[in-house]
């Protein structure tokens, strides 16, 4: 007697050849002869970490080291090796990094890997973002591992194991900073047990390099960390190539009038009060809009709180003031929900067809960042200078604010409905 597959079978397996034929892919771009990149900062800098020499050296914003010393601590057993094996190691790393990220949606119950819908969800996302993960592959970027460290505080928060979260939160504080506004969202919904836990793990994750290189060198590497950030060149706010709103304000307020495009470089004004003003007043306003009604409700619908976490997803890159090209992979997982709302929150044609038509106007739009649509390098450069990115990012942000208001509205109808 023949058995006949089911078509869930069928889904899993096209799934499956879809993952590993772009892991394949992934690790085919992998260049052995590149010569410079964030990998090749990472490699050079635990090298030095391991010979106790300074680490925080400044490069007018170029090729610099800015994370704490824990990441070179952590780093440090590939540096111990060739480079072309370490950078390979580090590759294969990112790419479980990205992978275990829907693992853990698989967990939370999130995607099934079974169904159609989830197979054009998967399919849609790397679409979306492939040339994000493609970048980052290529420079050799620690995005992956910090979007995969915020997912699993995510998962444990979502699980109500506390310190857990904090753990993962706290490891990605030593990446970047921005995951602080995981922070200010966990003040929101009073959950201090996370924070507190954080800030304790925070303390001990600074001191802890302090094992191998002594605790005084420890403590000048945090020192010379501050200094080095604090001396970012103004030059890399005004680039063409950055698309955080610090950036925009810099270049509605500055760069614009000087008349530079491609030797945005050559710029020699400081940035000004007024350029940090706006950015702040736009950063409150747009997690203000978003995050409200965490001022009044502690406990919300776990549809709801996935969008507040998506929705910092994109703050981080919105908020950061050196956002580019490989900042936009944190747009993962902000689409991976969009896209499972369009495919399972049962919203109404009109709100699909909204958010559908937004969601390709961000594709086009992010599709723009590329030279061949252009004659020359300056007619590039000048389309940049309409933070194309930027706006890619807005329409993000504006698709999962419509997605919480249309559940909320859908939320409120089936209480009306359900009230005798």
């Amino acid at each position: 007697m023949t058995t006949v597959k089911s078509p869930r079978s069928y889904v899993r397996y096209i799934i499956i050849v879809f993952v590993v034929m772009t892991a394949i892919g992934l690790i085919a771009s992998i260049s052995p002869k590149r010569t410079s990149g964030d990998f090749d900062v990472y490699y050079e800098t635990s090298q030095n970490y391991l010979a106790r020499a300074p680490l925080y050296i400044t490069n007018l914003g170029v090729k610099e080291f800015k994370y704490l010393p824990l990441f070179a601590l952590v780093f440090s057993p590939l540096a111990m090796i060739a480079k072309v094996p370490a950078l390979y190691l580090w590759s294969i790393l990112n790419i479980f990094s990205l992978y275990a990220i829907f693992y853990f949606f698989y967990r939370l119950k999130l995607i099934s890997f079974y169904r159609l819908k989830d197979l054009l969800i998967i399919f849609c996302l790397f679409s979306l973002t492939g040339r994000y993960i493609f970048n980052n592959i290529k420079i050799g970027q620690a995005n992956f591992l910090l979007c995969f460290l915020m997912v699993l505080a995510i998962y444990f928060e979502i699980k109500k194991k506390d310190f857990w979260a904090a753990v993962f939160l706290a490891l990605s504080l030593m990446i970047k900073l921005f995951p602080l506004l995981f922070i200010i969202y966990f003040v929101l919904r009073r959950r201090f047990k996370i924070v507190g836990y954080t800030i304790l793990l925070v303390v001990l994750f600074l001191l802890l390099p302090g094992i191998y290189s002594g605790f005084s060198l420890n403590l000048k590497y945090i020192q010379d960390w501050l200094v080095l950030l604090k001396s970012t060149p103004a030059r890399m706010f005004y680039s063409v190539k950055n698309y955080s709103l610090l950036s925009f304000f810099s270049w509605i307020f500055i760069a614009r009038h000087e008349g530079y495009i491609l030797g945005y470089h050559k710029i020699a004004k400081v940035i000004t009060p007024e350029v940090y003003y706006a950015w702040a007043a736009s950063c409150l306003v747009l997690f203000g809009l978003f995050f409200y009604d965490s001022f009044f409700k502690k406990d919300k619908d776990p549809r709801i709180v996935y969008l507040d976490y998506a929705c910092l997803f994109i703050c981080i890159p919105l908020f950061n003031p050196l956002a580019y090209l490989n900042s936009l992979i944190f747009l993962i997982i902000p689409y991976f929900f969009i896209l499972r709302s369009l495919f399972y929150a049962g919203l109404n044609k009109i709100w699909v067809a909204v958010i559908s038509l937004l969601t390709v106007f961000s594709f086009i739009s992010s599709m723009g960042y590329n030279k061949i649509f252009f004659a020359d390098i300056n007619q590039f450069y000048r389309a940049l200078t309409y933070k194309i990115l930027l706006w890619t990012m807005i329409l993000v942000y504006l698709n999962l604010w419509l997605i919480k208001l249309a559940l909320k509205l859908k939320f409120k109808k089936q209480a009306l409905s359900a009230s005798p």
